[in-house]
This record gives structure tokens, C-alpha cells and sequence, in this order.
């Protein structure tokens, strides 16, 4: 050929070159992938001028795929069936395919990843837990997306008995931008309490104990944001909670579909199980890991029985039967035991008792018992975040939503918290008494047995007030918060415009329907007691609004006019102004020096 091209006429050989240029590029064949459902339409790739049909791929009906020639811009369309007509394409063209295959792309979204602040870490307070990889479960900067399939019989039963808690058959497709994760046979169902009431669904998926995994886990939820138009509330909990370098789920936003149905954009959360107790807490990465005894509070049955930690004798039913469950087994010893929890709550109650006698000198040596039964430490970084992120469902407002867990290798309680949706100003809760910036008028955690006998011993009194120094100015202060919102926030748009635009799976109004059936059903949560801050007169409101359509800049901003709702920046503004006013109690600056206590 290059002898050929040589002897030929000069305008010959310019014609010849060009020739095989095109014939090079065009030579080059790649994988295009798009996620797209639309099962009225057939879709396709156009690559320059030409139109490629795309196809189902194995693993998904709705990843749609083809091999066609790359070196070109190109977009993806919607074609009227059995045509190729195009009825509907891309907003946009994206750039020529350089490579053997492309990302696994979203239809209409012109990225695949994102750079996303976070919370910088808080470099003050110890981290005693070992977190495993978690690349795979939530890849970071990326929005995945959840593929559900069952019969559709079995997922029009439990979203009509959506009170009732019955698991479905269903494979599950978990498709990153770089990796299609297939899992047959799992569990799936709907989750929550009375996050069940909306309209639109949390579900949880349990993935076989013998089949594969992400990164490990098997078990998940998927919480639904309902309540929430900012949809980050909870997603910025729980990065919070991680950057005090405490262990809790680690979360990240995914798109779901359930068989042809988009249901919208959920958040991912992981299980708190004998899975993810040895993926969180096995330093060794022992492959025979024995987890510890899980408990888990439960809010309260009135204001006389709640999970609050206090003790109630030594009878295990009187915890077993009111406030409090057994959440995992451990691997050995006795299965059904409440015994540890009631010497931890017998515990608390005996140095209460101490702190009454003001005997000083006991009161401060109790410091290492106190060590033997709790990571103080961590316990105080929780709820440091709790008062500073306005956790209206956790320990210190409700007594509701945290786990103890008895570390065998610390060979004492780690807390673990749990269910961030009715945080940072969203709910129908007294905004003024939750916005304080004075610990000790928050909830109750100046007098809950656990707060108030640890704040009792003044060396933990003084970590505690160092800690909430070191997250104001390093999580909450706004040059600290603000940048993290704002990044959040262009990440999620374009998807939280898709999901506005979604029918609920269930019609009626948002939550009050749920409520009502669950009411004359006999359904009601039994330890549904309200938090400590509830303002009963804000329900209305709060049941309004869930049935409005916030704009998303004014969930985020503030001003929405709406008593049950703040805006996000609006919460940290005010948290942070109301802390900075009221530091009387904290010591001179050059004594705050120090990030924990040895």
C-alpha cells in the first residue's frame, strides 16, 4: 500500500491518506452503555451522522448497550418504535469515545463523576474502629444506579400492605460507572417505621450470605429523603459523623427503578448486622471474626419508659419487653442476654449516685471504671454532633435511634447511631429550643442517665467542651459548612430535577394516608412517642409542606416559610452564630488547647 501510495500523483496520494484516516478512525469500534428506561421507545447511539441501535444488556433491560465506531461526538436518542425516528435525543453532545467502551452513563446527564467536598476530618478525636473498603458499595463522586426486578405481582403486594413488613423475591442490579455488580435471589421489601407513611417508599435489599457482595456487605437500605426537599440532610449526618471518626453507616445517592418503573433518587445505607459489624470493627481483618452483643433503643413507650439507659432491676423483661432489642447476637455466649446492658445501665445508676454524695475525690478517679464499660470518647463526639446537627430522633431529644455494641476487642459498649432524616431544622419540633448554642439547655442531655453521669465526672466535662470547639470551628463555622452544601448541592441537581418530575408509588396525599391506614389498622409504631423538642402545633405545617413542592435552592438557603423546615445554610448559620453567643462555660482559650483526653 505505501508503495502504491508513493508512485501515485501527488493529489492522488493527499486522496489516499485522507482515505485511510477516515478508515482508521472509523475502524476503531467501542462499547457505548447508557442507562436509560423507557420501555416505549427503542433507543439508540448516534456517532456522527449515523444511528446505532442499542440493545438490553444481560445483566439489566435498562443498560442498554452497542458496539459502533468511536473517534466522534456523539448523543444519545429516543426512537419511535420499530423506526429511527428520532423523537426525543440528548440536550447536549458528548465528547468523541478515545477508548474500547465508555462509562456506564445516565441518559440526559452530562457527567459520570463529580469532585464532592466533604467534611474535613477532625483530627482531635481518636478513631477506634477499623472501616473496610467500601469502593464499590459508594463510589465516590458518583450517583449509581439500582436496578430492582421481580414479579410484578409480588411488588404490587407489598406496596399495597406497605404497613406490613413481607420480603419479595427480586434480582438486583447494582450498576456503577465502571462496574455492573448482579445479584440474584435477594430479599426485598419495604423499611421503616413511619417513614412507610409517605408516598414515596424506603426499601431494604438483603443480598444471599452465600452469593457475592459490595465490598463485603449484604444488607441495605434505602431510605427515601421524603421528608426532606434539600434530599442531604441525612447524607450530611452521616458525613459528619465519619469526620469525628466514628463508626456508623457510610451512605451515598442512588437512582432507583424498580422492573420499568423510576422511582427517583434514594440514599444508600448499609445494615447494621454481623456483616457489617466485622467489615467495621475487625482490626485484624480476621476471616473468623466473632462480633460482640448488639443492642438497640427504641424511643419510648411514654416518658416513664424509654430507652434512656436507666436502670430498671435485674429482670430482663423489664428491657426486653418495653424500649430495648436484642439487634445481633454475638458469636458466642449466651444468645438472648440482656445481662450486659443491665450492668451497664446498674453502672451509670451507681455513679450517679456517687456524683449526689459530692464526694470530688471518687468523682474524678472513677474516670478509668468509666473507660471499662464505654468509649467515652467517641460516645461525647456523637453527641457533640447530635446538639450541633439538631438530631431531633436520636439520643439526647427521643432516646430513640443508636445502637450499643459490646467491641470484643475493646471488650466495651462503642455507640453507634442511627436514622438522621429529622436533623439540622426539619421536622415539627420547637426550632428556637433546638437552635440553642448551650449544650446544657439542649433535649435533655443536661439529666438523661448516660449524658448527665458522664458530664458529672469534670475531665470528661472538659472533653466534651473541647469537642464542641473543634467541631464548630471545624465542621459548623461557615467557612467550614458552606463550601460542603454548595458542592452537595451541584452534585445532586440535575437528579433531584429527574426525581420532582416522578409519580410516587403510591397515590394520595404524602404521609397523612399512611398515618391514617396505620392508625385504623392498628399499625401505629408503639414506641412512637414524640421527641422531647416536639411542637404539636407545628404538625399541620409539617404535614402541609410534605405535600408542597419546596423549591430545592430554598430547602438549601432558608427562608421557607414554612415553621417546620429551615433552610440548610439557614441551620448552620444560626447553630453557629447561637454557639459563638453562649460560651460562657468554656475555659480560657489556652486551657481548650488539646484534642482529647489519654
Amino acid at each position: 500500500m505505501i508503495i502504491t501510495i508513493l508512485r501515485a500523483s501527488p493529489a492522488l496520494q493527499l486522496l489516499l491518506v485522507l482515505l485511510l484516516s477516515c478508515t482508521s478512525v472509523l475502524g476503531q469500534i467501542g462499547l457505548y452503555s447508557v442507562i436509560l428506561n423507557s420501555p416505549d421507545t427503542d433507543a439508540a447511539v448516534v456517532v456522527g451522522d449515523h444511528i446505532y441501535r442499542l440493545f438490553p444488556s444481560e445483566k439489566s433491560s435498562i443498560l442498554l448497550q452497542v458496539k459502533a465506531p468511536s473517534g466522534m461526538p456523539y448523543y444519545y436518542a429516543k426512537l419511535r418504535k420499530g423506526t429511527t425516528d428520532i423523537i426525543d435525543k440528548e440536550r447536549f453532545v458528548r465528547a468523541p469515545l478515545t477508548r474500547q467502551w465508555t462509562f456506564n452513563e445516565f441518559y440526559n446527564r452530562n457527567w459520570n463523576t463529580k469532585d464532592v467536598q466533604s467534611f474535613k476530618s477532625i483530627s482531635g478525636i481518636t478513631e477506634r474502629h477499623h472501616r473496610a473498603e467500601d469502593d464499590q458499595l459508594h463510589p465516590v463522586g458518583e450517583i449509581a444506579t439500582i436496578h430492582v426486578m421481580a414479579n410484578p405481582e409480588d411488588l404490587k403486594m407489598i406496596h399495597d400492605k406497605f404497613l406490613d413488613d413481607y420480603d419479595i423475591k427480586a434480582n438486583v442490579t447494582h450498576i456503577s460507572s465502571t462496574e455492573v455488580r448482579h445479584f440474584t435471589n435477594c430479599d426485598f421489601g419495604i423499611s421503616g417505621r413511619t417513614s412507610r407513611y409517605s408516598t414515596k417508599l424506603p426499601y431494604k435489599i438483603k443480598i444471599p450470605k452465600h452469593g457475592s457482595s459490595l465490598n463485603g456487605f449484604r444488607k441495605f437500605k434505602l431510605r427515601s429523603t421524603q421528608n426532606d426537599p434539600s434530599y442531604m440532610r441525612e447524607y450530611l449526618s452521616i458525613e459528619a459523623i465519619r469526620a469525628v471518626n466514628q463508626p456508623a453507616t457510610r451512605a451515598s445517592f442512588v437512582r432507583v427503578f424498580l422492573n420499568q418503573k423510576a422511582v427517583g433518587i434514594l440514599l444508600l445505607v448499609e445494615k447494621y448486622d454481623s456483616t457489617w459489624l466485622e467489615k467495621e470493627f475487625n482490626p485484624q481483618k480476621n476471616a473468623s471474626y466473632s462480633n460482640g452483643i448488639l443492642y438497640e433503643g427504641h424511643g419510648g413507650l411514654n416518658d416513664d419508659v424509654r430507652s434512656d439507659l436507666s436502670y430498671r432491676g435485674d429482670n430482663f423483661e423489664a428491657y426486653s419487653d418495653t424500649t430495648y432489642e436484642i439487634a445481633e447476637k454475638p458469636k458466642t455466649g449466651e444468645e438472648n442476654s440482656y445481662a450486659d446492658l443491665v450492668k451497664f445501665t446498674a453502672f451509670i445508676r451507681d455513679q450517679q449516685l456517687l456524683q449526689k454524695t459530692g464526694d470530688t475525690e471518687h468523682i474524678v478517679s472513677s474516670v478509668s471504671e468509666w473507660e471499662k464499660w464505654i468509649d467515652v470518647e467517641g460516645f461525647l463526639a456523637n453527641m457533640a454532633i447530635e446538639f450541633f446537627f439538631g438530631f431531633c430522633d436520636g439520643y439526647t431529644q427521643n432516646t430513640n435511634n443508636y445502637y450499643l455494641y459490646k467491641d470484643p476487642y475493646q471488650k466495651r459498649f462503642v455507640y453507634i447511631p442511627w436514622d438522621f432524616d429529622y436533623n439540622l431544622g426539619n421536622g415539627p419540633f420547637d426550632m428556637e429550643a433546638i437552635l440553642t448554642g448551650n449544650y446544657k439547655q439542649y433535649g435533655r442531655l443536661s439529666d438523661l442517665p448516660l449524658t448527665s453521669a458522664i458530664l458529672g465526672v469534670p475531665a470528661y466535662r472538659e472533653l466534651f467542651e473541647r469537642q464542641l470547639d473543634l467541631v464548630a470551628t471545624g465542621m459548623v463555622d461557615e467557612k467550614s459548612s458552606i463550601p460542603v452544601i454548595d458542592s452537595l448541592a451541584d452534585f445532586l441537581r440535575d437528579d433531584i430535577a429527574w426525581d420532582q418530575t416522578l409519580p410516587h408509588v403510591r397515590a394520595g396525599p404524602n404521609y397523612l394516608t399512611g398515618a391514617i391506614q396505620a392508625f385504623f389498622e392498628g399499625k401505629i409504631e408503639d414506641a412512637a412517642i414524640g421527641p422531647y423538642s416536639m411542637d404539636y402545633l407545628r404538625i399541620p405545617d409539617y404535614v402541609i409542606r410534605l405535600n408542597k413542592n419546596i423549591d430545592f435552592n430554598v430547602a438549601i438557603d432558608g427562608l421557607t416559610g414554612h415553621p417546620s423546615l429551615l433552610g440548610v445554610k439557614e441551620w448552620f448559620r444560626l447553630k453557629a452564630a447561637n454557639y459563638y453567643a453562649r460560651l460562657a462555660y468554656i475555659r480560657p482559650p489556652e486551657k481548650a488547647a488539646g484534642a482529647h483526653l489519654n
